[in-house]
């Protein structure tokens, strides 16, 4: 009589913090693989408080086959995945105390580097900014290591990255919400900030409306894992970096399942990047004209058409923009408003025009755009001193003194 040979059936202890998205999408990668291997069971554990030391070292004792770990945790969890005998899957490993692990082991990692430089890339093609910047959300490798990678490519196109430090919050920088109103508020306009995560994005721009930084008008915002819970329902949608956290948990699982069968060859661990897969566009970063451009045009207009006696709405009109938003910008750039600007423009040419030709004042008001001769006597008195005639007379005086 032919004997059933039983299935081995695996029993995995996997470390999934699922409150985040990033969380939830490798757990969702790990059950995928499940799907084509049945013989798995999964105890879930979700926290660094539930993956305690005393569980990892007496995981084998409960009847464990591997361990997944892609929480963070501390040293003392991170020295008994060391020492433990079962093979281990590790998400992001920065401690170097794995260097000493002589059993099977795999790590696994999010290519910060690349997700910090496509970060970059995307928002150097969004438009022309006058500064960039990074905001980590932890003082950890990881943050650093994605902020390095903004910086770098940056730098490729001779820009230069600020990064948000804070004083209060050392090592939770993206948590400083007063510190990070005062950083995005000195911010050279229009800015364009990179956050290391959702989480750390949303912070961002609750410390923008306090700094009274309009987003994306005078700020382009990007963060890091597309959580759509929280970027799609923010005061201003986030727009975010989709990672492939379900392909790094599909394939942690998978790893984990070679290593447990004994079919790896190799005793040297396995390390595995997993680049970002795209950029979420969402309202944070809709391409607004660029403000110096803006502002800009708005010159070159009122210095072309300054004596046809327009007004600032015409100037509105030609740049097809809101006039709160013209006028904020200008005043920002040029330190006066649009009327002020067209009055300078129209005073310049009187000046020109009283010093170079015998016209009438009042051709000389019809020809610079003010409404009339009186209006062009007052707005010139009030700027020079002198009602337009006697600086003529002033200047006429002074060209034959010269002369002599």
């Amino acid at each position: 009589m032919k004997r059933t040979v039983r299935k081995k059936r695996f029993r995995v202890l996997a470390a999934v913090e699922i409150a985040r998205a990033s969380g939830r999408d490798t757990l969702s990668g790990i059950f995928r693989f499940i799907e084509s291997n049945p013989d798995w069971q999964i105890d879930l554990v979700q926290s660094a408080a539930e993956f305690t030391p005393e569980l990892v070292r007496t995981a084998k004792d409960r009847g464990f086959d591997g361990i997944i770990a892609t929480i963070p945790y501390p040293e003392a969890t991170t020295a008994a995945l060391v020492e433990t005998p079962l093979p281990v899957i590790v998400k992001n490993a920065r401690s170097p105390a794995f260097a000493a692990r002589r059993g099977p082991a795999a790590f696994i990692y999010n290519d910060n580097d690349a997700i910090g430089r496509l970060a970059a890339a995307t928002l150097l093609k969004n438009g022309r900014y006058a500064s960039f910047a990074y905001v980590p959300e932890f003082d950890t490798d990881w943050c650093r290591d994605r902020g390095k990678g903004f910086a770098a490519r940056l730098a490729e196109s001779g820009e230069k990255c600020r990064v948000f430090r804070s004083e209060s919050s050392p090592a939770a920088p993206g948590k400083d919400t007063e510190g990070l109103a005062a950083f995005l508020a000195a911010l050279p306009k229009p800015a364009a900030v990179y956050a290391a995560t959702d989480q750390c994005a949303t912070n961002v721009l609750a410390a923008a409306e306090v700094a009274n930084v309009s987003v994306p008008g005078q700020m382009a915002l990007l963060g890091t894992d597309n959580d759509e819970f929280l970027v799609r329902h923010s005061s201003t949608p986030i727009s975010s970096i989709k990672m492939d956290h379900v392909k790094m948990g599909y394939l942690a699982a998978k790893e984990l399942a070679k290593l447990m069968r004994g079919r790896r060859t190799t005793t040297k661990p396995v390390q595995i990047y997993i680049p970002p897969i795209s950029v979420i566009a969402r309202a944070s970063t809709r391409p607004v004209q660029p403000a110096t451009t803006l502002v800009a045009r708005a010159k070159a207009y009122i210095a072309e058409h300054a004596h046809e006696r327009i007004d600032v709405m015409d100037v509105v009109g030609h740049l097809g923009v809101s006039r709160s938003l013209i006028e904020k910008r200008f005043r920002q750039f040029e330190g006066k408003s649009i009327r002020q600007a067209m009055e300078e423009r129209r005073l310049a040419e009187a000046k020109r025009l009283l010093e170079k030709t015998a016209l009438p004042i009042k051709e000389v008001a019809a020809r610079c755009g003010f409404s009339g001769q009186n209006r062009l006597s007052h707005v010139f008195k009030a700027r020079f001193g002198l009602a337009p005639e006697h600086w003529r007379t002033r200047q006429t005086a002074d060209h034959r003194q010269c002369a002599m």
